[in-house]
C-alpha cells in the first residue's frame, strides 16, 4: 500500500480517495450554489391596507431623501396584490419641522407617497395581469400608471395600450392610445 504525506499527516490509499472525493463534493457544492440568491433583503411595512413586502438582491436606504431603493429580482406584496421589476424606488411623505416636534415622545412613522416600479414589470392582482416596463403608483388617489407597452390580461381578455391607468379604490381602468381584444362570454 502506497503511503505520503497531506498537510504534514500520514496517509494511505483509502485516505486518498476520501480525501478527493470530500474535496469534489465539495467543489460541486461551490459551483452549484452560486446560481442560488445568496443575498436577499426584505422590507416589511404595516399601512393602513394591510402589510406590504418588498423583497430583493438589494436596498439602499436614503434617510435625508425619504426613499429606499430595491434592486434585482424585486418582489413587492401586499394583501392580494404582487409585483416583480427588476427596481423599485419607494418614496416615504416628508415629515415637516413642525410636524416632528409634535411627534417628540412619539413612536414617529413615513407614510408611503409614490413606488415606482421600472423593468420587466409584471403586476398580479386575482386573474388580471399586467405587463409593462415602467409603472408609477401614488398612493394620494390610489392608482398606478403603467407605461412602455402595458398589456392587461384577463383570462382570453386582452387590452394594450400606450399608457393605462388602474384607479384601484374605483376598479376602473383607463387605456389611452390601444386596442382590446374581448372574448363575450
Amino acid at each position: 500500500m502506497r503511503s505520503g504525506k497531506i498537510f504534514g499527516l500520514e496517509y494511505g490509499k483509502r485516505q486518498t480517495i476520501i480525501f478527493y472525493i470530500a474535496l469534489f463534493t465539495l467543489l460541486v457544492w461551490t459551483v452549484t450554489s452560486e446560481g442560488k440568491d445568496k443575498s436577499i433583503t426584505r422590507f416589511v411595512s404595516k399601512d393602513q391596507g394591510g402589510a406590504l413586502s418588498i423583497s430583493s438582491s438589494k436596498m439602499t436606504l436614503n434617510n435625508q431623501m425619504n426613499t429606499i431603493l430595491f434592486e434585482g429580482n424585486v418582489i413587492v406584496e401586499q394583501d392580494t396584490m404582487t409585483l416583480k421589476a427588476d427596481v423599485v424606488d419607494v418614496v416615504f411623505e416628508t415629515v415637516l419641522e413642525s410636524e416632528k416636534k409634535l411627534m417628540d415622545g412619539v413612536d414617529s412613522k413615513r407614510s408611503l407617497s409614490t413606488i415606482t416600479a421600472t423593468g420587466n414589470i409584471k403586476f398580479m392582482h386575482g386573474d388580471r395581469t399586467v405587463y409593462a416596463n415602467m409603472v408609477v403608483y401614488s398612493k394620494k388617489g390610489e392608482m398606478m400608471v403603467f407605461t412602455g407597452s402595458p398589456t392587461i390580461q384577463e383570462g382570453l381578455d386582452k387590452l394594450k395600450g400606450e399608457k393605462i391607468t388602474v384607479f384601484i379604490l374605483e376598479d376602473r381602468v383607463v387605456i389611452e392610445g390601444g386596442e382590446a381584444i374581448i372574448h363575450p362570454k
